[in-house]
């Protein structure tokens, strides 16, 4: 494998556990939050979770990687507005590893899926935001 793939494939394995982290911590703090169409919102966000990683695990096999699936421990703290917050930065850190990705792959196909997808992460960045609103309105 090259460099610039082998450079590919490290960044889409990088999506793939942040994707992966998502899918199996949205269900859990969505189970957290009281409010229904909030609580809805969370569990939006994990589905399209779900696409997104089999998205990267098929292109990662499509140019000769192996997909990593791993992804990271729950946060212990149970102060939801802090773990928004922290969604927060993994869903910028999804639209940022989506943009290089697009940037890097050459194959016709790819790049539109991956800029697609950093669009979707786009509007998933305004979601945690206006959880997060809602969240910190009923705090007050």
């Amino acid at each position: 494998m090259d460099e610039k793939l082998e450079q590919v494939n490290a960044i889409l394995n990088k999506a793939l556990t942040l994707e992966y982290t998502l899918i199996v911590h949205y269900p859990r703090i969505a189970s957290m939050i009281k409010d229904q169409e909030t609580r809805n919102l969370a569990n939006e966000l994990g589905r399209a979770s779900v696409k997104h990683a089999d998205v990267v695990a098929n292109a990662i096999i499509r140019l000769g990687g192996q997909p990593e699936w791993s992804f990271e421990f729950f946060p212990e703290q149970g102060d939801l507005v802090a773990i928004f917050e922290t969604q927060l930065e993994k869903e910028k850190l999804a639209l940022d590893l989506h943009h290089q990705s697009a940037a890097l792959v050459t194959i016709a196909g790819l790049r539109e899926q991956f800029e697609e997808i950093a669009k979707e992460e786009e509007s998933h960045i305004k979601t945690v935001e206006k959880i997060l609103r809602r969240l910190k309105e009923s705090t007050n």
